[in-house]
């Protein structure tokens, strides 16, 4: 994809992500990125997309 999607798991978006920074990126996509809008995806669906894509940079 050129551009690239954003990478939502590694810095730098790591250190500036919110929840609801991540909650809009999805919903909105990435002004400038292969990052596209899921505006069809349900509240609780990307509540729940938020909380696995946070999960993804956790130490274990």
């Amino acid at each position: 994809m050129v551009p690239p999607a954003a990478n939502l798991a590694v810095p730098p978006w790591t250190r500036r992500a919110t929840a609801g920074r991540t909650f809009l990126a999805i919903r909105r996509g990435v002004p400038r990125t292969a990052m596209a809008a899921w505006p069809a995806l349900s509240d609780r669906e990307t509540w729940e997309l938020v909380a696995y894509i946070e999960s993804l940079g956790r130490e274990r």
